[in-house]
């Protein structure tokens, strides 16, 4: 799917929900408050998606019980690995960048709204 439609189709469903509640009288301040708590919810969402691709948890070891004698095979990696891993660029995919800029976008109108 491409990322502009589906940016529209967020887009017209944030509208479609304003104009329902506006429809059924509830108040501008619920709204806004819904509005920035969705905002919100997808910063965080996009900003996880970022951490994911920076490669966060390279090199922390598996932890087994007492009694388990069974290693994975891959549990330890070198550490010239880890650090290449580490240093590797700050990946942020299209996904990512849709859930920040329609999460600002909708915090912004929050604010707006509420003026």
């Amino acid at each position: 799917m491409n990322k502009r439609f589906l940016s529209l189709i967020i887009y017209a469903v944030s509208i479609i929900v304003g104009l329902i509640i506006y429809i059924f009288n509830i108040q501008i301040i619920i709204m806004s408050n819904v509005f920035f708590i969705l905002g919100l919810l997808l910063v965080v969402i996009g900003s996880i998606m970022i951490i994911t691709k920076g490669h966060l948890f390279t090199g922390w070891r598996i932890f087994h019980r007492k009694g388990d004698n069974d290693r994975f095979e891959n549990e330890k990696i070198p550490a010239k690995e880890i650090g290449r891993k580490k240093n590797e660029s700050i990946v942020i995919n299209d996904f990512a960048k849709l859930c920040l800029t329609v999460g600002i976008i909708w915090i912004l109108i929050a604010i707006l709204i509420t003026l």
